[in-house]
């Protein structure tokens, strides 16, 4: 009888070792196309691009102010283009500014912002502002209309200013405290 009961357990234990040590199929990594994806990119931004640069035509529009577009992609009021001197990189520069929304409710006024002395092109300032910084002299005041792409993009400010969201900046350079040659 014990041997029947061996033999029962080890044909018992063969059966389950054998049905049990399946071999599992190879893993190949997953393959993902990027192209609808990037397809899906490129489409977007395009038409974020175009409803923005829209929004900032019928603002120039319907405003006084005579806008230039520029090839960095924003449009900005008339400068002095006969300066002797204009803002570049290392200058140390003093300037305000106030940031509005493109219905001209202000979101940051100048005198939240404060007045600001910063070293262009080596200080954290959205591209937009540093953009139009450089097509001024000391002295001027200009209004920049940017595209969210220039401004605070997709993330906004974390508190005031929105997920893309187009601004209007108006800047005044108050004096170029060094020129750096």
């Amino acid at each position: 009888m014990q041997k029947n009961w061996k033999i029962l357990l080890f044909s018992l234990s063969l059966t389950l070792g054998l049905f049990s040590c399946k071999k599992n199929p190879p893993q190949y990594p997953t393959t993902y196309s990027n192209d609808d994806f990037m397809e899906y990119s490129q489409k977007f931004n395009r038409e974020l691009k175009d409803l923005e640069l829209e929004k900032i035509n019928d603002y120039t529009r319907n405003h006084p102010e005579d806008y230039l577009y520029t090839n960095a992609g924003f449009y900005m009021t008339r400068t002095r283009m006969d300066s002797a001197y204009r803002v570049q990189d290392f200058d140390t520069i003093q300037f305000d500014y106030e940031l509005s929304n493109l219905q001209d409710d202000v979101i940051y006024s100048f005198d939240e912002i404060g007045n600001q002395t910063m070293v262009l092109g080596q200080s954290p300032m959205i591209q937009g502002l540093e953009y139009g910084l450089k097509r001024m002299s000391e002295g001027e005041n200009a209004i920049i209309l940017i595209p969210s792409s220039l401004g605070y993009g997709v993330s906004g400010d974390g508190d005031k200013i929105g997920t893309d969201q187009p601004l209007k900046i108006e800047l005044r350079l108050n004096e170029i405290l060094n020129h750096e040659n």
